[in-house]
């Protein structure tokens, strides 16, 4: 019996890796070779955690979940995100790569998501490598054939970085409700980073209607109606009026997630903690049934972070 246990903690200790086979499944998309190579190259690693290290993975979320002082997402918090894209400003202001654009919340944890189940990451930066991967992704198989690009929630602009590698030809529009994200936008113009980039102030609560998108506009969101919670009416209601050709939401979507399964349910948990995005992708199947809309992708993509499969995809286009 004892030689039996060591043999089974010499397996999980096996250092693992997510390759471009392991997206591809997981996506249930061939991938292009770009991205495929990119993947491999990415050399993402990972342990999978012993039953005791799972128990207390368990453990310290069930405990943070009991924590009252955990801070919930809103329109309460403009100010909180105008003093953390400053901080970008400085940074981008005294560098010229991509890395100074990268949000400070990334990196905290050594623990992450993978197909349900905790694991332990080995390479530096996995959770940001892993949206990375998904953010470019979903830019190839949704905006390539775009003339306008438009991110809603754009933060200091690392994905339309992204994006102008791929398309440098399209026109970019970053948005975001905090004005340090338009200085950010500018510094990166300055710097020559990306070409045909512009900026502006957007409210997911307070659309601006004198916003008009061009035809043959796409427009996605990355983390960003996260923090809307259930008050994302208003922000349908503008893409409804507007009519971009595509939208695409890289976001926590509960309904793509099994609330019988302990790991997701944990996660779903934690959605609602936080006051993070709920009942989006519910609203767009009851649009779709009265004919406002056509939803053309809804998946998960069985990645996250300590706390949440934040990652899901929904893509739809309004009719």
């Amino acid at each position: 019996m004892t030689s039996s246990k060591k043999i089974i903690t010499s397996v999980e200790r096996k250092v693992k890796q997510l390759t471009a086979a392991s997206f591809a499944e997981v996506l249930q998309d061939a991938l292009s070779v770009r991205l495929r190579r990119k993947i491999n190259e990415l050399q993402l690693c990972y342990t999978k955690l012993t039953p005791n290290e799972r128990d207390q993975c368990i453990l310290s979320i069930v405990r943070t979940l009991q924590d009252s002082s955990i801070v919930r997402a809103g329109s309460h918090r403009l100010s909180e995100w105008e003093a953390g894209w400053a901080e970008n400003v400085k940074a981008i202001k005294a560098a010229r790569n991509l890395k100074t654009m990268i949000p400070r919340y990334f990196g905290k944890y050594k623990l992450a998501r993978w197909r349900q189940e905790f694991i332990h990451t080995k390479t530096d930066g996995f959770d940001y490598k892993v949206l990375d991967i998904l953010v470019e992704w979903m830019l190839e198989k949704w905006m390539a054939s775009m003339d306008s690009i438009y991110e809603f929630g754009c933060g200091p602009g690392f994905h339309l970085v992204r994006a102008h590698n791929l398309y440098p030809h399209a026109n970019l529009t970053g948005l975001d409700w905090a004005k340090s994200s338009q200085a950010a936008l500018k510094q990166i113009s300055k710097k020559g980073l990306v070409g045909n980039l512009a900026g502006r102030n957007f409210d997911f609560f307070n659309p601006d209607y004198s916003l008009k998108l061009p035809p043959n506009s796409g427009i996605y969101t990355v983390a960003a109606l996260e923090q809307v919670g259930a008050d994302f009416e208003p922000f349908i209601q503008f893409l409804l009026k507007t009519k971009p050709s595509v939208c695409a939401h890289i976001e926590p979507i509960e309904e793509l997630l099994d609330p019988h399964h302990l790991v997701d349910g944990l996660s779903l948990l934690y959605f609602r903690k936080r006051n993070y995005l709920t009942g989006f992708l519910s609203r767009l199947r009851k649009l779709e049934m009265q004919k406002k809309v056509r939803i053309i992708k809804q998946q998960r993509t069985y990645t996250g972070s300590l706390f949440i499969e934040g990652h899901s995809l929904v893509v739809w286009k309004p009719l």
